[in-house]
């Protein structure tokens, strides 16, 4: 998401809280001390039992306040909702314009003395959290839940808060510290079974969430029967601090999406330092106890993953996005997920995008598109089907393991004339008409299939599985790279580089106008030689004779033969 887009919906929002706080009971919390009148303990409690969308305000002496709840706060439960407004306290915060590096808050939530609970546990619809500072709980930072109270937990907005920092947001103080289960700064679940719950249509908006256990964001699929879908975690720092340029890391996932979660936009975050994976996408096999659950239709795009702000290397410490695996465990059962466009991924510890199926059968990994990132500087491959590095191709395309083992494009020239690069190739797969090639421009891999780092376009092969494809955007001497995907959107690994040449035919068309070691290319040549004209436009075709060489009096010597005694041709260019 881009810095205007993000300024028009901080501005809705704030517009959209300004007409409710309009409306609403206010609750001050006027002491930062746990219990009794004028704490926020108390205001939670009135919130709760008063009908309406209430608004909880901080009143307290200027400038920042602690509080240190004794034990859990109450959850919010009020089916209207309630807003928390950290930026209430004088001298008055906001989130600034890029939130949250420009983001002021004044008040911290510290939970180090209340034992095993959450920071915020939201049971209820329509809550707003923002300008808060919340570090130190044994569980999670924020728990958004439904079936607890109420039988849903939906469009509620985290905004503009620091979950797992100090107030400087630069020293790790992360929630999770009792490390009882797979904690996260923020939490969006339905874990009580038997009631048919749903948590729908979560926002985690310009928030810092970094240093927490486990994840810095996760979504989980809901304990049956219930849902937990559609929720957006957009434009945050995760593993970073504040300036978005020093590690931070969570300590396992940046963001987890979990066992049956679906439809939900992992969007615009810079997502880096973490320990495991970047982003995690995982079912579960469910095995002996039902069918699989699986984790689909979620999209990962706009991201940074694996750099800084300013993209310098700020590494994850295992993949870029992992579908199919948390961290070291392999889970499986993630189907018909999205990553892409525009994420950046990059410098991460293992692979810039995995996918793995779990053998309980031969679709719970597939369906899942890579499309149109940059990916690069991965220690690992840019893209990896199954974890066994480059999957070869093999006749007919029969796979049927990650993403069905889709076979990548094979390119067989890049030639470019005119600034324009164009592309011949091949792709066998069962019906190659209906598949898509993306083509980049390759930063190259120890595996020779080279990470494509800058998207140059697609196409669609005809039915034989012969492509082309032409995009300006190349010179002579780069690298490019393609995958490819079929109609179900199953996504092959990066197929081999080619090097992208200017030569066209054999050597010897020295002054680039199409025609090869004539009259006019001596010409040029003798310029170039006795002269000191302009070099070749194409390297390749200026050394006539092949010597490796630039053009120089033995290419001269070699033309002369050729087109004044018949000799022998220039041998190709390559």
């Amino acid at each position: 998401m881009g810095k205007k887009t993000l300024i028009f919906v901080m501005v809705v929002l704030l517009v959209a809280l300004a007409i409710t706080n309009a409306l609403a009971v206010v609750f001050p919390v006027f002491i930062p001390a746990d219990a009794g009148p004028g704490t926020l303990r108390d205001a939670i409690m009135l919130a709760n039992g008063t009908p309406g969308n209430d608004l909880i305000v901080f009143a307290m002496p200027p400038g920042p306040q602690t509080i240190i709840p004794l034990s859990p706060l109450p959850p919010l439960t009020d089916p209207m909702g309630v807003t928390i407004d950290g930026f209430t306290q004088a001298p008055g915060g906001s989130c600034g314009p890029m939130p949250p590096a420009s983001t002021i808050s004044f008040i911290q939530i510290s939970g180090f003395a209340a034992g095993p609970s959450q920071g915020l546990w939201i049971m209820s619809d329509n809550n707003v959290i923002q300008g808060l500072i919340i570090n130190n709980f044994q569980q999670d930072g924020i728990l958004i839940e439904g079936g607890v109270a109420n039988p849903s937990a939906n469009s509620n907005l985290v905004t503009c808060c620091f979950i797992g920092t100090d107030p400087s947001g630069t020293v790790d103080m992360g929630n999770g510290t009792n490390l009882a289960t797979l904690y996260a700064g923020v939490r969006i679940a339905k874990t009580v079974a038997g009631i048919p719950a749903v948590t729908l249509g979560n926002r985690v908006i310009g928030c810092l969430l970094s240093g927490n256990y486990a994840d810095g964001a996760s979504v989980w699929g809901p304990t049956v029967p219930g849902d937990v879908g559609f929720n957006a975690i957009m434009n945050n720092f995760i593993g970073t601090d504040r300036s978005g340029t020093v590690d931070l890391g969570n300590d396992n996932e940046g963001v987890s999406l979990v066992e049956g979660t679906h439809d939900n936009m992992i969007d615009g975050n810079l997502i880096s330092g973490n320990d495991y994976d970047g982003v995690g996408i995982q079912g579960f096999n469910n095995f002996p106890f039902g069918p699989p659950i699986l984790t689909v239709a979620n999209n990962v795009s706009n991201n940074i993953i694996g750099l800084d702000i300013s993209l310098n290397p700020l590494p994850n410490s295992m993949h870029g996005v992992a579908v199919g695996t948390y961290g070291p465990a392999f889970w499986g059962c993630a189907l018909a997920n999205t990553i892409g466009p525009n994420n950046r991924i990059a410098r991460n510890g293992m692979d810039g995008v995995y996918v793995w199926e779990d053998p309980i059968d031969v679709f719970n990994g597939d369906r899942n598109l890579i499309t149109q990132n940059s990916i690069y500087d991965n220690l690992g491959l840019g893209i990896d089907l199954h974890f066994n590095g480059v999957t070869p191709n093999d006749p007919g395309d029969p796979d049927v393991l990650a993403n069905e083992e889709m076979n990548f494009p094979v390119i067989d020239s890049a030639k470019i004339f005119g600034g324009i690069t164009t592309f011949f190739g091949r792709l066998d797969t069962p019906v190659p008409n209906t598949a898509t090639v993306e083509v980049f421009k390759a930063k190259l891999d120890p595996s020779g299939h080279g990470e494509g780092a800058v998207y140059l376009g697609s196409t669609n092969p005809l039915a034989t599985g012969n492509w082309t494809f032409s995009a300006p955007g190349l010179v002579s001497g780069d690298s490019a790279t393609a995958t490819a995907y079929d109609a179900a959107k199953n996504t092959s690994e990066f197929s081999r580089t080619v090097l992208v040449t200017c030569c066209r035919g054999i050597r010897g068309d020295v002054n680039y106008d199409g025609a090869d070691a004539n009259i006019l290319d001596l010409t040029f040549t003798v310029d170039r030689v006795f002269r000191g004209g302009p070099p070749a436009p194409c390297p390749g075709e200026g050394d006539v004779n092949g010597d490796g060489t630039p053009t120089n009096i033995l290419d001269l010597t070699f033309l002369v033969d050729r087109i004044f005694r018949g000799g022998p041709l220039p041998g190709p260019c390559l």
